[in-house]
This record gives structure tokens, sequence and C-alpha cells, in this order.
């Protein structure tokens, strides 16, 4: 029989395990959290009619919008964040038995950077299209299962960017699934510079977009005021 040798360090097998699940796990972490608060804050604000309130104050609307934007997005992220850390963390207690050599100092800070960077464009991506959908729902109830099929959407495509790194740069433009190429791309120590631009540039890129339409949705009252 001829002699099977396995080249494969602990680092090798380490990231192929995280860049198997990280990116099905960070995206549904990432939108766990945005839909626990988005949809409450402008549908369900829409239906108490607080936030009727807030649109006849001397501020302006894209203001509103902006500000919507960010304090989701920090809650968002802290919750996302939090929660992933918890998995990782973890992982190699609970791999004890299957894969004692499972060990994160093989990844750097320049990998954590890039990490976050991801996260960070995509909650802000994510809570922007969530605040959209809300916007044309009446009450929190019907802006939840507006949401709803978008989580199916973002948890697919967490699993197919997981067979699908590496590709060409341009892929890295398509939102959500950019982010899940990336997770995969640091989780595999096999991160491109050009794709991470890509990736962070077009997330802005799309969230500012989803900022500007949510900003001419809060200014529409048929909209706002379900006229």
């Amino acid at each position: 029989l001829p002699l099977v040798t396995d080249l494969a360090t602990d680092a090798d097998v380490t990231g192929k395990i995280f860049s198997m699940i990280a990116p099905m796990l960070v995206l549904m972490f990432l939108f766990t959290g945005c839909m626990s608060v988005a949809p409450e804050s402008i549908a369900g604000e829409k239906e108490r009619g607080t936030f009727a309130t807030m649109l006849v104050t001397p501020v302006k609307r894209s203001h509103i919008a902006v500000g919507k934007i960010i304090s989701l997005s920090c809650i968002s992220l802290l919750s996302g964040v939090s929660s992933f850390l918890g998995l990782i963390l973890s992982l190699p207690n609970l791999m004890n038995g299957v894969f004692d050599g499972m060990d994160l100092s093989m990844f750097g800070f320049g990998h954590y950077a890039a990490l976050l960077g991801v996260m960070l464009t995509t909650v802000l991506l994510l809570v922007a299209a969530i605040s959209c959908v809300s916007a044309l729902a009446k009450s929190g109830n019907e802006a939840n299962s507006y949401v709803g099929p978008m989580n199916i959407i973002v948890l697919v495509v967490g699993l197919l960017s997981s067979f699908g790194g590496g590709g060409s740069p341009f892929l890295y433009l398509i939102p959500v699934y950019n982010s899940a190429m990336m997770i995969t791309d640091v989780m595999s120590l096999a991160v491109s510079p050009l794709a991470l631009v890509f990736t962070l540039l077009s997330n802005i890129a799309f969230a500012c977009g989803l900022v500007f339409l949510l900003t001419r949705m809060f200014k529409s009252e048929r909209i706002m005021f379900n006229k």
C-alpha cells in the first residue's frame, strides 16, 4: 500500500474549520442583532405614534435617518461581536477530542482588524436595508414579517461563500456575499488587500445609498403616516 502522509499543519486545519463555519455564523449573528432592534425602532415607533412627533421637530429628516442608522448599528454590532467572540473563544474547548491542535494564535492583528472592518460595514448595510423595509410597514409585527425572508437569504449566502472564497476581485463588490467571502478569506489566512478594499468600499457605498433612500422615505408623508 502507498504511504499516505498528512502535510496539513494545525494552522491549516484550524483555518479550514473556521472558514467553513464562520461566514454563516457571523452573518447570522449580525443579522439577528440588526433584526432585533431596527424594526422596533422605526415601524414600532410608527405604530405607537412617537415617530410622527419626531418628524415634526425642527430637525432635518436626513439627520434623523443618519442618527437612526448609527445608533442601531452600534447596538447591532455589539450584539453580533459578543455572540461571535463567545463562540470562537469556546470553540477550541468544544473541539477537544475531535481536533486537539486548534489554536487562535495563528490569527494576527491584521486579521482581526480586517474582520472587524468587514463586520462593521456589513452591519451598516444590514441596518440600512432593514430600516428601509421597516419604514414601509405599519407595525412592528408587519416589519418582522417583511424582514424574515431576508434572514434566509443571508444564511444561504453565508453557506455558499464557504465554498467560493478567493474568486474574482469584482465578486467582492456584491453586497453581503462579499462580506461572507472576505470572512472566509480571513479565516483561511488568504486575505487579498484589493478584495478587502473592494468589500469595505462596496458595503459603505450600498449603505450610503440605502441611507439616502431612507431619507427620501422619511420625507414621504404617504409612507411615514400611512396615507
